[in-house]
């Protein structure tokens, strides 16, 4: 094939990653052109995520794009895709991940001594921290934020980066929490910090950019060169337990595994919306090319099991968390 289709939606976020896949694609011989497709979950700005279909409606479009063929590939921010690839569909690559912590942006006056406040903040200073009002609609960084008292208050937002920012710095909140991977790509020059994963346990997948396409496309062997070992297992090994937790990316969840060739670190935690949490964390003397997903994924749901993570799960699936409006 000489030239491929790339599925994106058309935020200036997802253009950025489709584009830097079109790139790589034409390293290894293979020209592409983008297709830009409207998502349910782009269309409909004033309701959460959890109301109308999870984190599935900023890609079901784009899967019917590939199943009828108008495009060959779609491009994702990996933590976007629900737990379970659809039947049909297969993801090839994951690319080497980017950075996956939480960024928290600081309205400019809002920290008054920016040079003497670290890159990393902890839950430590956090604590610390005066009485914040905090835009984020994720449910996982809102029981995070809840875990440490009631000094933070949380506001709901949706839209794309730049539209957050820009609320932000209208006066809307003192600081905003997006994915730090999407103010890299994009290049954002802000006040912002980075929040510790140790503590702030990313979502699954979080930085993590993944190829879908259907099963029978012949361009899969080419496509998989781009892919990215450890990335791959890692991000795929965090799914792994978020489907095994029974959730999607909506649920108030965190999984992280950082490997190198000499260990593997993994850590989950899962909250109810009172920012009550289980937590678990498991290190292995091996690269996980060598371990394997399945081991950290039994180990860390028996973590989770032994604190308390079953009531956690029953609390979340028997409420609805009320966020206010958006």
């Amino acid at each position: 094939m000489k030239k491929i289709t790339i599925a994106s939606r058309g935020s200036k976020l997802a253009l950025w990653q489709a584009n830097y896949v079109a790139d790589k694609l034409k390293l290894i011989g293979i020209d592409s052109d983008i297709s830009v497709v409207s998502t349910q979950g782009d269309r409909v700005q004033d309701r959460f995520l959890h109301e109308f279909g999870g984190k599935g409606v900023f890609v079901r479009e784009l899967e019917q794009s590939l199943a009828v063929g108008t495009a060959d590939i779609a491009v994702h921010s990996l933590k976007d895709l629900p737990a379970t690839t659809p039947e049909g569909f297969t993801i090839p690559a994951i690319l080497k991940r980017h950075n996956p912590h939480d960024a928290i942006i600081f309205r400019e006056g809002v920290l008054k001594n920016p040079e003497k406040t670290p890159k990393f903040l902890s839950l430590d200073h956090f604590s610390k921290m005066r009485h914040l009002t905090i835009g984020t609609s994720s449910l996982r960084r809102q029981s995070l934020f809840k875990s440490v008292g009631n000094k933070f208050k949380l506001h709901p937002v949706r839209g794309n980066v730049d539209t957050r920012i820009r609320k932000l710095q209208e006066g809307n909140w003192d600081a905003l929490i997006l994915a730090a991977a999407s103010l890299e790509r994009l290049q954002i020059d802000v006040e912002h910090r980075f929040i510790d994963l140790e503590w702030f346990v990313p979502c699954a997948a979080q930085g993590a950019l993944a190829i879908e396409c259907r099963k029978d496309h012949p361009l899969i062997p080419a496509i998989k060169t781009l892919s990215d070992d450890r990335s791959y297992m890692a991000a795929q090994t965090e799914r792994m337990l978020l489907q095994k937790l029974g959730g999607d990316c909506t649920m108030p969840c965190g999984i992280h595994v950082t490997t190198s060739p000499t260990q593997t670190k993994a850590r989950a935690l899962i909250l109810n919306y009172q920012g009550k949490a289980a937590r678990a964390y498991q290190q292995y003397d091996q690269d996980i090319l060598s371990l394997g997903g399945t081991q950290i994924v039994d180990d860390l749901y028996a973590g989770l099991m032994n604190q308390n993570g079953a009531k956690i799960l029953k609390e979340i699936s028997e409420n609805t968390p009320d966020l206010g409006k958006i």
